[in-house]
């Protein structure tokens, strides 16, 4: 009896031995794995956190390179519009002149328009396009209806060039707001202008202004071309590829609706699009107003 007591307590210790073996054996493997793992990791953040600095790095290079550029451009624009005024100014001289004859002065006002479209485009692109992205957005309490009005007004004997008219449609309260003046008004008369150049002859353009909610909401809405499916997504871009000649065939430089967009995000507010009924294209402005 004592033997197998013996024996016994010999099979329990060798069990717990075996059992002890095992786990310190997986311990050790787990342990191995863990370490393993742990070092990948570690590898694996380092190579990480070098390629996060390689990116920073270029990515600072690639903002200091489109600086210089910025200024680069800039400069060659502001140069550029001396010649350009310049070659303008003769050939308008030129054009009066009896001795010429017909065909020379057909070459000359194409010159005019050409140096003239070319000055207007520098002058938007050194507006906008190419301006300091620090610009500081002076703002003042004005009366959009009046704003809008003054800006219908001022824009009636362009649309009479093609038989148009403008409808202004708006109550008799004040709609005021806190906004750049020169700005708002180069938004408003940018839509208005292509209105006008993207509808036909003798159509209506209807300008509206209302309030809802603490909000301004402007519209203007034409009768015209319109704005195909596929281009509705780029019709914000600059130089978009969405351009297209006006109804009496009248040049785009695709930069106004880009420039709007620039300047009513500036004023914390949203411009978009719609279909018109029927045809044609309403275009909205929505911005903070004052109560």
């Amino acid at each position: 009896m004592y033997l197998s007591l013996i024996t016994g307590g010999i099979i329990v210790s060798s069990s717990f031995l075996i059992a002890f073996v095992i786990f310190t054996f997986f311990f050790i493997i787990t342990i191995l794995m863990i370490s393993r793992t742990f070092k990948r990791t570690r590898k694996s953040h380092q190579e990480l956190t070098l390629q996060n600095r390689q990116l920073q790095n270029s990515l600072d290079e690639m903002e200091r390179v489109n600086k210089n550029y910025l200024r680069i451009m800039r400069v060659m624009a502001h140069d550029l519009r001396n010649p350009l005024s310049g070659i303008t100014g003769l050939a308008t001289m030129l054009m009066v002149e009896d001795e010429l004859s017909e065909d020379c002065k057909s070459m000359l006002k194409l010159i005019e328009t050409t140096g003239l479209h070319s000055m207007e485009m520098i002058n938007e692109l050194l507006k906008t396009g190419l301006a300091d992205e620090n610009e500081q957005v002076v703002k003042q309490t004005l009366d959009l209806k009046s704003l809008l009005y003054d800006s219908v007004e001022l824009l009636q004997f362009k649309a009479r060039d093609k038989q148009q008219q403008i409808l202004f449609e708006h109550n008799n309260e004040p709609v005021m707001a806190h906004v750049n003046h020169e700005k708002i008004w180069r938004v408003i008369n940018n839509l208005i202008v292509n209105a006008i150049k993207f509808s036909y002859s003798g159509e209506i353009i209807k300008v509206g202004i209302k309030t809802a909610s603490g909000r301004v909401l402007i519209s203007v809405a034409d009768n015209g071309i319109g704005i195909p499916a596929d281009q509705k997504d780029t019709i914000f871009e600059m130089f978009t590829p969405a351009k297209k000649n006006g109804t009496n065939g009248e040049q785009p430089f695709g930069l106004g609706l880009s420039i709007s967009k620039r300047i009513i995000e500036l004023h914390n507010g949203n411009i978009w699009f719609e279909n018109n009924t029927g045809k044609g294209t309403i275009f909205y402005i929505e911005l903070p107003g004052l109560d």
